[in-house]
């Protein structure tokens, strides 16, 4: 199934993250009192397991599928679809982990007419397939009556996207930029330095947030090269490198320099002050929280500042914030270079896309008019046509 374009946060079963311990990255079971089972998982909240399942089985299952939970965005959304699933069976008498997919179907067909796209009833079958996962209960997406009835949905509606996130494209992030606050405050370096880093290198929302000041260094005469630890793309960690070029000519335009300034403000925040070790020191967050009085804390932000970001800059800017989301820096630079007559292959490099089919989505805008056998066409003298 196709999951949501959120990243992947670290591993919760991985040493140094906030939910590293143990008792926090794997599921565990208790028997309730109606001799059902009550599943704690990191993915799915509590899930209510009907009698008769092996508790030692599960429970090694729930942790071994817990320790590679999604990231937190993936893991809210599915956990929200869940949700859902869950409330209509029982407003039905049903139970949800029945594993029966004629009941599937029924929901997918009233979500369907209810007007959810095609994109969400995916998102839907997949939280609701780790759900049944989680609890070792087999659920199967291809039985045949299943299958009929999500393609004829998909039929029906297609596939389209019904709204994308506009594009901030370099007029539109110089506006982004224009709106922030002053440069000089922590707030407004912060902001300006996130909108740069950003757009330049294509960053998903919780990449952005997730860089750590050891992750960033400055190239002389080139610019930034950045470490993304993980990514959607890099479930496992391997890192990928990321340069982004410095803009001398235009400062306002400048990640170097927005970055420079923030750092600045970094610096000052309490949990760098003292005798702080620099292997401590590189692991802090680069971005992180401001105060009201103007300084930074040290504390990370969720991915969900970066869309907030967006959207109250793009306001500010007179534009509609609606059409503006945390995706529209990644898809600005992507539609920028597809504009620029970037190659593929250049464009799927500085995105980290593995799929050409996405990426060549950010091309083809240009691709229609690049080339058009019209402008050759209606370009014809009359006299030349005879």
């Amino acid at each position: 199934m196709i999951a949501p374009d959120t990243p992947d946060d670290p591993d919760p079963a991985e040493p140094g993250h906030p939910a590293g311990s143990a008792a926090a990255a794997a599921a565990h079971a208790r028997v309730s009192g109606d001799d059902s089972l009550l599943l704690h998982t990191a993915v799915m909240g509590e899930l209510h397991v009907p009698g008769g399942a092996e508790l030692h089985l599960l429970s090694e299952r729930a942790a071994l599928y817990a320790s590679r939970a999604r990231g937190e965005g993936t893991r809210r959304v599915y956990r929200s679809a869940w949700r859902g699933y869950a409330a209509w069976c029982h407003s039905l008498g049903r139970e949800p982990l029945a594993g029966d997919p004629n009941l599937l179907a029924m929901y997918v067909t009233r979500r369907a007419d209810g007007g959810v796209a095609v994109s969400t009833l995916r998102v839907d079958l997949a939280a609701i397939r780790t759900a049944h996962l989680l609890a070792g209960i087999p659920l199967d997406l291809h039985d045949p009556r299943l299958a009929m009835v999500v393609e004829g949905i998909t039929r029906r509606l297609g596939t389209r996207p019904r709204r994308q996130a506009a594009a901030a494209v370099p007029d539109v992030l110089r506006r982004l930029l224009a709106a922030c606050a002053s440069s000089g405050t922590a707030l407004g370096a912060r902001d300006r330095a996130m909108l740069l880093l950003g757009f330049g290198a294509a960053l998903r929302r919780s990449e952005l947030v997730a860089l750590r000041l050891g992750d960033l260094e400055t190239i002389p005469n080139r610019g930034i090269r950045l470490l993304v630890r993980r990514s959607k793309t890099d479930q496992h960690g391997q890192g990928q490198d990321v340069a982004v070029w410095a803009n001398p000519a235009d400062p306002l335009l400048c990640p170097v320099a927005a970055v420079s300034a923030w750092r600045q403000h970094r610096d000052q925040a309490q949990d760098l002050q003292g005798p702080v070790p620099e292997s401590v020191r590189r692991e802090r967050p680069l971005f992180c929280a401001v105060t009201k009085a103007g300084r930074a804390t040290g504390t990370m932000l969720s991915d969900k500042a970066v869309a907030r970001l967006v959207k109250g800059a793009a306001g500010k800017a007179g534009l509609d914030p609606e059409r503006y989301s945390g995706h529209s820096l990644r898809a600005g630079l992507a539609t920028a270079a597809g504009d620029a007559g970037a190659a593929l292959p250049d464009l799927m490099r500085q995105t980290r896309h593995k799929s050409t089919q996405v990426a060549l989505a950010y091309l083809r805008p240009a691709d229609l008019w690049r080339n058009n056998v019209t402008e050759r066409v209606f370009s014809i003298k009359p006299d030349a046509a005879r």
